[in-house]
């Protein structure tokens, strides 16, 4: 198969090299193995900001032991649940939202931070808008997308209360409504 010299950043190229060398690989095979996956995504219609997103949300999905299920499956169990023990239920959102909240605070340390990871990822997240806004000292989230029924909904509310106290901010109030809209009201908690 005849071989083309391809542009790229001399820095980029060179922790590629030092890469392929600590795992036997050679520039060429890793560069095919890259430009593949970039091709398949642009053929599926996608932006190629997408590579890098799912290669993120991959390193997310490992550090948290992620297991991909389908909506439909997610929603009918969290219903069972919640029909089981609604207060054991809303414990394990809590639980959740706590794990999610250390992770992401390892990740990102500031808000500031946090936001421009959730740019990075949103491409592929079931959440489809996270808008902020401040009025005086207390901090307005309203986050889209993030279930149908009010049960999922009212998870979701439980998980981001819990990302916020991560970042030391005191939750206020938590509004939901079904359909997967999240309203949290939060002051920072001036330690």
């Amino acid at each position: 198969m005849p071989r083309v010299n391809i542009a790229a950043e001399a820095d980029l190229i060179e922790q590629l090299e030092n890469e392929a060398k600590k795992r036997g690989y050679t520039i060429y095979s890793l560069t095919n193995a890259a430009l593949k996956a970039l091709l398949k995504l642009l053929k599926e219609g996608e932006d190629a900001s997408t590579l890098e997103s799912l290669v993120d949300y991959y390193s997310i999905s490992k550090a948290l032991d992620i297991v991909p299920v389908t909506s439909w499956f997610l929603e009918n169990l969290t219903k069972l649940a919640y029909e089981k023990d609604s207060k054991q239920y809303e414990n394990m959102c809590e639980e959740v939202g706590e794990q999610i909240g250390s992770f992401l605070r390892s990740k990102a340390s500031t808000l500031d931070e946090l936001f421009d990871f959730y740019n990075a990822i949103k491409i592929i997240l079931p959440i489809r808008n996270v808008a902020i806004k401040n009025a005086g000292d207390v901090i307005e989230f309203r986050i889209t997308g993030t279930g149908f029924s009010l049960i999922s909904t009212l998870c979701a509310g439980k998980i981001f209360s819990k990302i916020a106290e991560a970042y030391n901010l005191s939750i206020q109030d938590v509004d939901v409504v079904p359909g997967g809209i999240v309203t949290i009201k939060a002051k920072a908690n001036l330690k």
